[in-house]
């Protein structure tokens, strides 16, 4: 079955299509939140929040719009880990008192994560073939071989769609990111 139907099937209450669904993107999703907060137990926690959202707001998916799915279930993940941290403001406190030093690597993450999350938002203007191959190659870290093998082309192809939705991002954040 493929992702429209799984989404659909999901949308209309099938328990197996959810499980399909978790299945597939499980490893998507704890990868991007293990990235974003550095931490094993958390990024687990994170997760669980994120496919527990994903159930109860999957009806809010509109299969139509411009976002894919993939990007709808990233968006819910980057949300639960930016909830997390609004709750837990008190940790925040706690790293403002540390040392200069480590108040430069504070800074140096907040950027990264900035930047992230400026590249995620442009990745939605891309083609959905290409934001996904993209996603997978550099978020999910697959080989050019599994994403060929997911959207049934040719590694060959999966490069291009790489490649091309690489220059666009490049021109797209080149004012944002690459001040000369």
């Amino acid at each position: 079955m493929d992702e429209y139907s799984l989404i659909l099937s999901a949308q209309n209450g099938e328990k197996e299509a959810f499980q399909s669904l978790i299945t597939f993107y499980y490893p998507y999703v704890s990868k991007f939140l293990l990235k974003m907060c550095n931490n094993t137990v958390l990024s687990e926690d994170l997760t669980q929040d994120t496919f527990l959202k994903l159930v109860q707001g999957i009806d809010k998916f509109d299969i139509y719009g411009k976002a894919s799915f993939s990007t709808w279930v990233i968006t819910i993940a980057k949300n639960c880990y930016l909830d997390h941290l609004r709750r837990n403001k008190q940790e925040m406190i706690s790293i403002e008192e540390q040392d200069i030093a480590s108040q430069f690597n504070l800074q140096d993450v907040v950027l990264n994560h900035l930047q992230a999350d400026e590249i995620l938002k442009a990745l939605e203007s891309l083609p959905p073939e290409q934001a996904t191959a993209i996603r997978l190659k550099y978020i999910e870290q697959q080989t050019l071989e599994e994403i060929a093998q997911r959207f049934s082309c040719k590694p060959k192809t999966v490069k291009s769609r790489i490649h091309n939705g690489m220059v666009k991002l490049r021109k797209m954040l080149k004012g944002d990111f690459y001040h000369g």
